[in-house]
């Protein structure tokens, strides 16, 4: 009798430690396997937090004219050192906190005004004001060693830094490593994907005339003209047009200067000039020269103005869908 007595207790207590655990058990299960509205708001909260982490510890690497460049996350604060970048990093969806103007009191590009409200001008391009710079808290820095070298090393200071080699003829290669450098590679593809098929679409405009129409390309300048070759912002637009230079025009080389005595080198079927001088030597003296009126272009009212910042000093994707604008206008369109 004493020795049940012992034991009832001992299995009471037993069924109870069973009962326990199966409710421990039932209540975690629970919790995992419940609806959405059951999962407690410590749980709710937890993911996007850990999504939000996962989504910002993304390194991109960039190997550019400079070394190589690691930038921690994908960039929203971008500061840009030259119209090309302005361009291109606009054009692939990002406002840059900084920019600078060719000169301090210019506005930026007026093709870009519509995009540039907010921007802080950070100096001119060939002098950016570093203090500014610092100010922005830049994730990354966009420029370009030719016109930026000497202050790279101050610039990476104050963030990860990606220069292009140079600016102009490289403007497609320039794109894709912006691109690559604010996370946007694809963006950045898509964009010359479209540039080059606007250039198809223009080809089949132009027809058989595509390879007989001799383009000039001229900046007349006080004392000369300035004619822009293949390696040239304008001079590569042209070239992927597919559309012919003169014979005098077709070294692999940025410019050239003429003279009023070389104006044969001046001629093509279609001239196109542009200019920043108020006063230049096309109105001063060589629309009243006869070797000037009796080029091709001229006699058959085939030279057209065109908007020097777009050809010359856009340098980015946006103006070269502008110089494309004045192929079709000029050319296709009036043929």
């Amino acid at each position: 009798m004493k020795e049940r007595r012992i034991r009832l207790p001992l299995l009471v207590l037993g069924l109870a430690l069973v009962l326990i655990a199966a409710g421990c058990s039932t209540s975690g299960n629970n919790n995992n396997a419940g609806s959405p509205e059951a999962a407690s708001p410590a749980t709710s909260a937890a993911a996007p937090s850990e999504s939000a982490a996962a989504a910002t510890s993304e390194t991109i690497v960039v190997k550019h004219a400079m070394g190589e460049a690691t930038i921690d996350g994908v960039p929203s604060r971008v500061v840009v050192l030259d119209n090309g970048a302005l361009d291109n990093v606009l054009a692939l969806g990002v406002k840059p906190v900084g920019a600078p103007t060719v000169q301090l009191d210019n506005p930026f590009p007026a093709y870009l005004t519509a995009q540039t409200d907010g921007i802080t001008n950070i100096g001119t391009i060939d002098e950016p004001n570093l203090e500014t710079i610092s100010s922005l808290k830049p994730d990354v820095i966009l420029g370009s060693k030719d016109t930026h070298e000497a202050i790279y090393d101050k610039l990476e200071q104050i963030a990860p830094t990606v220069f292009v080699d140079t600016l102009g003829y490289t403007w497609k290669e320039n794109l894709k490593l912006q691109a690559q450098a604010i996370g946007k590679p694809a963006e950045g593809d898509k964009l010359l994907a479209d540039y080059t098929a606007r250039l198809e679409e223009f080809k089949g405009a132009m027809g058989d005339s595509l390879a007989t129409t001799d383009v000039s390309i001229l900046r007349p300048r006080a004392d000369h003209v300035r004619i822009y070759l293949r390696q040239s912002f304008s001079g590569i637009i042209i070239e992927d047009a597919g559309l012919p230079r003169p014979d005098s025009q077709k070294a692999d080389e940025f410019s050239k200067e003429a003279t009023e005595e070389q104006i044969a080198d001046l001629g093509g079927d279609v001239i196109l000039w542009f200019t920043r001088d108020t006063d230049h030597l096309l109105k001063s003296k060589l629309e009243n020269n006869t070797l000037w009126k009796n080029l091709d272009a001229v006699k058959n009212n085939k030279v057209h103005e065109v908007d020097a910042e777009t050809w010359l000093s856009g340098l980015g994707v946006q103006a070269a869908n502008k110089v494309v604008d004045d192929l079709f206008k000029y050319m296709a369109e009036s043929k």
